[in-house]
């Protein structure tokens, strides 16, 4: 339900920002009305989200300050229509708009530290338009607004590619991932996405790093080297890798009129000992047992001679 209020022209003494913010408040709570107030809304960073027909979409949004939003009221709408709905731990299909009915999924992986994103599957161009996403936690309730914008790829201008082979690396190293457009075109001024599964791994957009939905567990290991970026090269580094980082990791690249992806394998073991190491190890068991065996020889020997000169006294 969207609730819409008309304000009439105010003496200047009255219109301030502060008094009119309580005179909305007060309003509200009069009215039985939710209010808005002890946290913020925020969408995607870069607007409006441009998709291809037939691809998937994510909306996301997220709440400021932090707020474990599993028990809120989680609604995206497209004008009147509801486009999917969560509310006391539970999704909400029936109510969705037909036009939405099982082309939504939910991410709720993240809802303790406030993040939820839909999925809008195989975006059509009817789906352009202008999306909310409400948040409510009893009477109180915030929301953001953005652009979806959908269009026909046009086929052939670029193509992701990336190596065939796995990508192995050993837990505490650095490793590169890497992929590039053919034919070779310049990416500074494309947007580049770097996802594992579902999480953002690293955001880049006009030649600034956006890490405001970058998952925690990446934040501050992550790198996107640039000085190949003109001859269409996009290379992620990974700082300090753990076997958690183990997964299929996708490259994409999205210009004004294209985008294309490919996948990258990584395997992440743990950093055991090396053989050489193994060798020493195994070559020194030895010395240790004999020279234990020396010590203990030593020790009764050393009893049965004190306990000699103890007869003797």
């Amino acid at each position: 339900m969207i609730w819409t209020m008309k304000w009439n022209h105010l003496p200047a003494s009255y219109n301030s920002p502060t008094l009119r913010l309580y005179h909305i408040n007060l309003i509200l709570l009069l009215s039985g009305i939710p209010s808005s107030g002890s946290f913020t809304v925020s969408g995607p960073p870069v607007q409006p989200i441009l998709a291809w027909v037939g691809e998937d979409v994510q909306l996301p949004c997220h709440l400021s300050p932090k707020t474990d939003a599993r028990e809120m009221t989680v609604k995206w709408v497209r004008g009147p229509r509801v486009v999917h709905l969560y509310r006391r731990g539970q999704e909400m299909k029936e109510v969705q708009a037909p036009a939405f009915q099982g082309r939504t999924t939910m991410l709720r992986e993240d809802m303790a530290e406030g993040k939820v994103t839909v999925i809008i599957h195989q975006v059509q161009l009817s789906d352009t338009d202008l999306y909310t996403c409400y948040f409510q936690k009893g009477s109180l309730y915030n929301e953001t607004s953005f652009d979806l914008q959908v269009a026909e790829c046009k086929k052939g201008a670029f193509s992701v590619i990336g190596p065939v082979q796995l990508i192995q690396a050993k837990q505490g190293e650095d490793v590169t991932l890497s992929c590039e457009l053919s034919p070779k075109m310049d990416a500074q001024d494309m947007m580049v996405n770097w996802f594992r599964n579902q999480n953002l791994v690293y955001r880049y957009s006009n030649r600034e790093k956006l890490e405001e939905f970058q998952g925690a567990e990446f934040q501050g290991r992550m790198e996107l080297l640039h000085h190949d970026m003109a001859e269409g090269k996009v290379i992620l580094r990974i700082h300090h890798v753990q076997v958690s980082d183990s997964g299929q990791y996708t490259c994409c690249i999205q210009a004004p009129d294209n985008y294309n992806e490919t996948h990258v394998e990584l395997q992440v073991a743990e950093n055991l000992p090396s053989s050489r190491m193994t060798r020493v190890i195994i070559a020194a068991v030895p010395c240790v047992v004999f020279i234990g065996s020396l010590f203990l020889i030593y020790f009764f020997c050393a009893r049965k001679r004190q306990r000699s000169r103890d007869i003797s006294l």
